[in-house]
């Protein structure tokens, strides 16, 4: 994306903003010696009708969102990261013959104009040179992003609208690669699926060490989760995403923590047929969501060169939802695991205690991604 780019420098501080159908959240990271330190967190919830589709739908209430979320935090500045994902970004990998800079710079418009479906005065474009293709002086794999400018344009004026000033934007799915995969993780050489199901749109990448090779967006979130469990135990919506967060419904053997015989944080009394009934709506929901993951790694593996898939760290909303990590591990035959972005960071000084920063990690992953590409 078309961003302001800056060098980590000693003390600098940076405000990731993630929206989605569901909330505003926002991290503020500072970087000083070489290590992150979280400053302010914030959760917002949205009306429904905000975003759509992970686009701006409603730009007067989203303004007034965002004003009514900033005054209730104390939040360092107004400038922030924001990130995107809907079906009007696009992510391609590229391939290039030996070229100089220059050279790959003006070779890569011409292409993305070739591969990327909008046309190029409608799009916002940047790329990521990730790295040889081959051996040495074999030429290079290029990630190229565009975004649709209208979409960007709307998403930037709201944001300025509630008072902020975005200064710079990228892909969701980009920002997992920065606090979700720690080097830990790729100490075997293989590739990982970075999944981070939001409120509405699955964000998706396949990480090479700490470096995408693919991304893209499905359209599966916790809102379909909710529908699924609506659906099959029928309930009322609030009820159903009361269900679908509840660890006594759960999938695999989530289900068997808690206590079966007590009620739910409302005091309603707890009945295992509706868990029975809400438990197969997630399991519908969870084996749509391993399709769509599958063929992205089945994509992957295709590719010339691509390293083997071995394990699934999963963030976002959808995250919350007892066994999701090892339930769709179990449907795709690889090890998947909660994300834990926490883990990138050096200390904790924030509005959050370490408990509540535990519980709420993985919705905050994309956001805490953001700010730490500019911190």
């Amino acid at each position: 994306m078309e961003r302001v780019r800056g060098l980590a420098r000693r003390g600098s501080t940076a405000i990731g903003l993630d929206i989605d159908r569901s909330a505003i959240k926002a991290a503020q990271v500072s970087f000083g010696g070489g290590e992150y330190t979280l400053r302010h967190v914030g959760y917002h919830r949205l009306p429904p009708g905000t975003i759509v589709d992970g686009e701006v739908a409603d730009d007067r209430l989203l303004s007034e969102e965002i004003s009514e979320f900033w005054n209730a935090h104390a939040f360092s500045g107004k400038s922030v990261f924001l990130g995107v994902s809907n079906q009007k970004v696009v992510v391609r990998m590229l391939e290039f013959p030996p070229m100089s800079p220059g050279d790959l710079e003006g070779a890569i418009g011409y292409e993305a104009a070739e591969h990327i479906p909008m046309p190029p005065e409608e799009a916002v474009l940047d790329h990521v040179v990730v790295g040889p293709r081959g051996e040495p002086g074999e030429g290079d794999r290029v990630l190229v992003v565009a975004a649709q400018k209208e979409m960007v344009r709307r998403y930037a004026a709201a944001v300025r609208a509630g008072g902020l000033r975005a200064v710079g934007i990228d892909v969701k799915a980009l920002a997992l690669t920065r606090s979700v995969a720690p080097n830990a993780f790729f100490g075997d050489g293989g590739g990982a699926v970075l999944l981070d199901v939001g409120g509405e749109i699955s964000n998706l990448v396949v990480a090479e060490g700490e470096v995408p090779v693919m991304a893209r967006f499905v359209s599966l979130g916790l809102s379909d989760f909710v529908a699924a469990v609506a659906e099959a135990a029928d309930l009322p919506d609030d009820e159903a995403e009361r269900r679908t967060l509840d660890p006594r419904t759960g999938l695999g053997n989530a289900q068997e923590d808690g206590d079966p015989e007590g009620g739910d944080a409302q005091g309603a009394a707890w009945d295992p047929a509706i868990a029975y009934d809400a438990r197969q709506g997630l399991e519908a929901a969870a084996g749509e969501l391993a399709e769509e993951v599958q063929r992205s790694v089945d994509h992957h593996h295709a590719q010339p060169g691509a390293r083997e898939v071995s394990r699934v760290v999963i963030s976002g909303e959808g995250a919350l939802i007892s066994g999701l990590d090892a339930y769709l591990g179990e449907l795709l035959g690889l090890p998947a695991e909660r994300a834990r972005p926490v883990e990138r960071l050096a200390a904790n000084r924030s509005n959050v205690s370490d408990e509540q920063l535990r519980a709420m990690e993985p919705v905050l992953a994309v956001a805490l991604g953001l700010a730490m590409e500019e911190a």
